[in-house]
């Protein structure tokens, strides 16, 4: 019998495949029937199979399926991994804690953008403040990098970016600890990538947006990187290193795993946690450039709102069925922290009694979405999605649409959205034809996403924005 037979149905979007052979737990999925029925679409069960092995690595307690879920590296995208004391790399993958900042902009409403002229000169501005693409190595002009000084980066993160004064409650965190003796110049392949290109967006799905909500016209800007070459390097490392350690062959790397009180598993925390500070402090650094930017076209300042990962392991406290706690490590691939009102790990903060924003990007034609966690949460681990979720590989999309190139670009150029009564026409952006492995129909719909968790009681829709300005990371 397959996998996919042996999956039931326990709610309206809510799907279990039972512990079989080695798993040491069940897997809990959020998808439509449709969606569910997609998955093997294709006529094989790669998601399904690596869903199995998710759930079989030595000291793992639950696994989640989020409903933007496809095939990633080793654990699924849109998967949540509990564990006791096994750190499995691939929970953060290869972008370690890539994620997204989302900054307001007050006094400046959906009127004040209609202007395709102006839209135009703030893209330009930021390309002129922020270093593009996979090979950038330009700072915002207004973020000097002191010699030494990129070692407070990797180990104090936002706090580290002290032109914007970083505050607790606008972020899922400032940092996280890294041990004092840590050498980062140990891996040298990652560290000569830190200062260089810090305040850089990167390639591939990252971006900078100018969104426009639809309900009340606010605009808002979201920053979507990770940490860039220094956590690439630092994930590629380990991969090697781990699949030494347990006899895996070299193709195999993205299996391995480590124990949290081995030696290389102590190292390898010191130095993931000092890439997902790398990658908070460079969302920071890129909005200095894109607040430079806004006032020197709108004469308006932003204000950060929130920044959360997308892709990461941290040790968390969880909220048992009985209402117990007890420590864990939750890795997040592909999929958004979401912790509810009353949860134990935002006592004193300002989300104490809201749950902290989610911030779900959807494409550069469908915009993105703010949610806020609900009383159900702790059924998916505290997670949501972290998109729309893939329909095509990079690949496949520049292969099957190529004959659509036209329609596309011309759809993102004269598209007509309203916001509270006033309309805007087009999405500006930073290339010449819309990138087909980052178009609309490569993404599954991002309201039939999100609203699957809605219906479950995860999670509420705060806040719907579209896209009226776009800046892509260029390949």
């Amino acid at each position: 019998m397959s996998y996919f037979q042996q999956i039931h149905q326990v709610g309206p979007n809510h799907f279990v495949l039972p512990r079989i052979k080695d798993m040491k737990c069940r897997v809990d999925v959020f998808l439509s029937p449709d969606l569910l029925a997609q998955t093997i679409a294709n006529g094989n069960e790669d998601l399904w199979q690596q869903a199995v092995n998710s759930a079989s690595y030595e000291g793992v307690t639950g696994v989640y399926l989020m409903p933007d879920t496809h095939t990633g590296f080793g654990i699924p995208i849109g998967g949540v991994v509990v564990t006791d004391e096994t750190i499995i790399q691939s929970g953060s993958g290869y972008d370690i804690s890539c994620g997204v900042l989302a900054l307001r902009v007050p006094g400046l409403l959906a009127e004040n953008v209609v202007s395709w002229d102006k839209r135009e000169k703030w893209v330009v501005e930021v390309e002129q403040r922020v270093a593009l693409g996979i090979g950038s190595e330009r700072p915002p002009l207004a973020l000097q990098i002191k010699p030494g000084a990129i070692d407070n980066v990797l180990r104090y993160g936002a706090k580290a970016v002290d032109v914007l004064n970083v505050k607790t409650d606008v972020c899922e965190r400032l940092y996280i600890p890294v041990p004092a003796d840590t050498e980062f110049t140990k891996i040298e392949r990652a560290y000569s990538k830190a200062a260089p290109q810090l305040g850089s967006l990167g390639g591939g799905n990252h971006f900078i947006e100018m969104q426009v909500d639809q309900e009340d016209g606010s605009v808002w800007i979201m920053i979507h990187s990770g940490s860039r070459g220094y956590g690439w390097q630092t994930a590629n490392h380990f991969y090697y290193e781990a699949a030494k350690l347990r006899g895996l062959a070299k193709n195999q790397r993205e299996r391995s795993h480590l124990f949290a009180d081995e030696p290389l598993g102590r190292e390898y925390w010191a130095h993931h946690n000092s890439a997902a500070n790398f990658a908070i402090a460079n969302r920071f650094a890129i909005a200095v450039g894109v607040m430079e930017a806004l006032g020197e076209v709108f004469g308006v300042d932003a204000v950060p709102y929130y920044d959360i990962s997308h892709n990461l392991i941290q040790e968390e406290t969880l909220v048992l069925p009985d209402g117990n706690t007890r420590k864990g490590f939750v890795h997040r691939k592909g999929a958004t922290r979401a912790f509810p009102s009353g949860h134990p790990d935002l006592e004193g903060t300002r989300w104490e009694k809201t749950g902290h924003p989610c911030l779900i990007p959807g494409s550069m034609f469908s915009g993105a979405a703010i949610l806020f966690p609900r009383e159900n949460a702790h059924q998916s681990a505290c997670s949501v999605n972290h998109g729309s979720g893939r329909l095509y590989g990079r690949a496949q999309a520049k292969r099957e649409l190529e004959e659509m190139q036209d329609d596309i670009d011309e759809e993102m150029q004269t598209v007509k959205r309203e916001f509270a009564g006033v309309e805007i026409e087009g999405i500006v952006s930073n290339t010449e034809k819309t990138p087909l492995d980052e178009c609309t129909h490569v993404y599954k719909d991002l309201d039939t996403v999100v609203g699957i968790l809605v219906d479950e009681g995860i999670t509420k829709v705060a806040r719907r924005m579209w896209p009226v300005a776009n800046i892509k990371g260029v390949d």
